[in-house]
């Protein structure tokens, strides 16, 4: 029996490590036991480990939730890049182009989450030759855009109600039924959706209950004693501010902004490298499934903590894939001025393509394929680019493939090139 009991302490641990509500829970228990039996142990054990904080939700009762070994460990491996400080060893020009990048990718995701269409290009083209938006999502996008500068020009202003009201009047500006429209919050019932969702997710706290909960959600951003990690705190004003939901609409992309300014005050720098939006709109499903969580489960935090969590995980993945594509495509040039190489439309565009997708070979078949060409004039774009030293000709299994030179391969071959003039 002990032993049964053990087993079961054991099985309900690690369901607590990675998180699982009831209903996952309920489908992964042993033959015997119920989901009546273990969730009771479950919550308990959870409940035991919590950690309050100080903001309340529409029923009065203070959020809460569980640091377990899983975001502990996912919140020192954050640190370690942003303690590290990577991203700011990089070339200056590389850091900015990447950050231009992801300020680009923050104003297009952002409002397309929120049901915005338009493309990236068409977003990088309205913010570099200055194009006026000629519809309502293009308006979204560029509002976006301005929400970043804002908060990059006011990051030495404290936090505070009207910073937020400034940051959300450029969000919404020229975006807003004439029924949205308010004075300072919203004075009616709302319903949170997903986008194209059957039911709400929850219907937002009562309008009369707005100003005092963003209050409290002020004083909570403003508070430095209550130790907790600016991640989680980052975290928690993102989920309160939406969960309080205190406009008509807006509020995912305020919120958004909001937790951003607030890291970037903290010294969390690098994350003007990233776009958290781009990752929120690829998981849309989760980032909501998340919030409902929360709604469902006695507003425990943790759920969302573990999703946003994992989200700025995938972020730095991906940015640390970004800076090494943009490095690689600099040495390109650089490579090609300093050889003073002038290459074919259609072999830059190979190049460009296999920088952009990570590839690092290609062989004569696929070119040809790609570029709609005979197999002749494929073999010969490839060969003259093991000509310039760009690509090397090896065997891979019984066919010969075009491999890209590896870039630190390529910067050393500028510097015998230096070395042998002098």
């Amino acid at each position: 029996m002990n032993d049964m009991n053990n087993e079961l302490l054991e099985l309900i641990e690690l369901f607590n490590d990675l998180y699982y509500n009831k209903k996952e829970i309920m489908f992964r228990l042993p033959k015997g036991l119920t989901i009546d039996q273990a969730w009771p142990i479950v919550l308990k054990l959870r409940k035991d480990k919590s950690i309050k904080v100080s903001l309340r939700d529409q029923s009065n009762n203070k959020f809460w939730f569980v640091l377990t070994d899983l975001i502990t460990h996912k919140l020192e491996l954050i640190d370690k890049h942003a303690t590290e400080n990577f991203f700011e060893k990089v070339d200056q020009k590389i850091q900015e182009s990447v950050v231009y990048n992801a300020l680009i990718d923050e104003a297009f995701n952002s409002s397309v989450i929120e049901g915005a269409f338009s493309t990236k290009r068409r977003t990088k083209e309205m913010i570099e030759q200055k194009i006026p938006p000629a519809n309502k999502s293009e308006q979204m996008i560029i509002n976006n855009y301005k929400a970043l500068e804002f908060i990059f020009e006011n990051l030495h202003n404290p936090i505070n109600e009207q910073i937020i009201l400034d940051m959300y009047d450029i969000v919404v500006l020229n975006t807003l039924d004439d029924e949205d429209v308010v004075t300072k919050y919203r004075n009616d019932a709302i319903c949170v959706w997903e986008i194209n969702a059957q039911r709400p997710i929850y219907e937002a706290p009562h309008f009369s209950q707005v100003q005092e909960l963003m209050n409290q959600l002020v004083e909570f951003i403003n508070d430095d004693n209550d130790q907790l990690h600016p991640i989680l705190k980052s975290c928690i004003i993102h989920f309160v501010f939406v969960y309080i939901h205190p406009f008509f609409d807006g509020n995912g992309r305020t919120a958004r902004a909001l937790s951003y300014m607030y890291l970037l005050k903290k010294g969390y720098n690098f994350f003007k490298f990233f776009s958290i939006s781009s990752i929120v709109n690829e998981e849309k499903s989760k980032y909501y499934k998340a919030i409902k969580n929360v709604e469902d489960y006695e507003s425990d935090l943790t759920y969302f903590i573990v999703f946003y969590a994992d989200m700025i995980i995938n972020s730095i993945v991906r940015i640390l894939q970004d800076f090494n594509r943009e490095y690689k495509r600099r040495i390109v040039e650089s490579y090609l001025k300093n050889f003073e190489l002038v290459l074919p439309k259609r072999q830059i565009k190979l190049i460009n393509m296999l920088i952009k997708y990570d590839k690092t070979f290609i062989d004569i078949e696929e070119y040809k394929k790609k570029n709609k060409i005979s197999y002749e004039t494929a073999r010969s774009d490839l060969n003259n680019l093991v000509k310039v030293g760009l690509f090397q000709k090896i065997k891979q299994g019984k066919r010969f493939v075009y491999q890209f030179v590896p870039a630190h391969e390529l910067v050393i071959a500028q510097k015998d090139m230096v070395i042998s003039m002098l």
